[in-house]
């Protein structure tokens, strides 16, 4: 794990230490909303666009609230 990744592995620990209280307490209609709109949520799924490796500990805390990312395995759609 190089200089960076090790930054963006400890700041995402610490985003999930902040969501987890709060994703405790939501129905799964307004953890939707808050994947949609928390700037938390939002910084959670810029590190996973990254780093789609981490999914499985962000899973680990949150659950499904937050979608596994996208096109982890290299796909890209041509038209």
């Amino acid at each position: 794990m190089n200089e960076t990744d090790n930054s963006d592995h400890s700041k995402l620990m610490n985003l999930l230490e902040q969501a987890k209280p709060l994703e405790l307490t939501l129905y799964p209609d307004q953890q939707k909303v808050w994947v949609a709109e928390s700037p938390l949520a939002q910084e959670i799924k810029s590190i996973l666009a990254a780093h789609p490796e981490y999914y499985p500990e962000v899973r680990a805390v949150v659950g499904d609230a937050i979608p596994e990312p996208r096109g982890k395995a290299g796909a890209s759609s041509a038209s």
